[in-house]
């Protein structure tokens, strides 16, 4: 059972019960409690959103093909609420996904190279975003990747291991993030957050390199991988030979960056 269908019926009952007691004179009009009515559902809807996850066996989803594509350059915009992004999209497919009212995806091959977009909205909201709370997109395995991803009042869950990018680029608001870079491949993380709460995991047998701009953002970095060089730089004792490396930039306001 879809939960936006629980929402409304809810709803409609509740209506009912208020046009009930102004049948029966007990309230002289119902359009008073109206407004309070609906900010009580939406406070209880948004309540539930974080505890009741149902099962995703009803849900649509949509695929984007890869058409031969040598390149894959993906852009993520999401309102507020649950995504989720992961590899592990089938064989010839550059990205599948939960499809949702809220959502807007297109693409576009130009020479080798593919272009992908997907809009999301709030992902807790019951008539736009998906019915089981949480935006999940795979994207593929097989094609060097650039990932662009904005968010706003998230929580965004990101695993990035068996995905061959070559540049990431994070943008958060008010969010909580969770990101496992890749475990292969030298590729270049760029991250702009604000009131932020953010963990990275740089895979094993990854060196790493760190930069921190200006910001009043508490860094906690793994000074037994990275070493601290000056009281902005981290990086690995092997990173200037190793084969497997990540150079991450971090320019954030306020909130909690940890690097393990």
């Amino acid at each position: 059972m879809r939960r936006d269908n629980i929402f409304w019926g809810g709803a409609l009952i509740l209506v009912g019960v208020l046009f009930l007691l102004q049948t029966q004179n007990i309230i002289p009009s119902i359009f008073p409690f109206l407004w309070p009515l609906a900010l009580m559902l939406f406070g209880i809807w948004m309540i539930v959103s974080v505890y009741w996850k149902p099962g995703s066996s009803n849900e649509e989803t949509f695929s984007v093909p890869l058409q031969n594509a040598k390149t894959v350059k993906y852009k993520f915009s999401h309102g507020a609420g649950q995504i989720e992004i992961n590899g592990g999209a089938p064989a010839g497919i550059a990205l599948v996904g939960l499809s949702a009212d809220g959502m807007n995806e297109n693409s576009r091959l130009d020479g080798d190279r593919l272009s992908v977009r997907v809009e999301a909205g709030a992902s807790f909201v019951p008539f736009i975003g998906p019915s089981g709370g949480v935006f999940k997109f795979k994207l593929s395995n097989d094609v060097p990747a650039i990932i662009s991803v904005e968010t706003g009042a998230s929580q965004l869950d990101m695993d990035l291991t068996d995905v061959p990018a070559s540049e990431i680029r994070l943008e958060t608001g008010a969010s909580s993030s969770n990101l496992t870079l890749p475990a292969r491949g030298s590729y270049h993380l760029d991250l702009e957050a604000g009131a932020a709460s953010i963990n990275i995991r740089v895979p094993d047998g990854v060196s790493g390199r760190i930069r921190v701009n200006e910001g009043l953002t508490s860094i906690n970095v793994d000074t037994s991988r990275f070493l601290q060089l000056d009281a902005r730089l981290y990086q690995s004792a092997d990173y200037d030979n190793a084969t497997n490396r990540a150079e991450i930039s971090i320019e954030a306001g306020l909130g909690s960056i940890n690097i393990r």
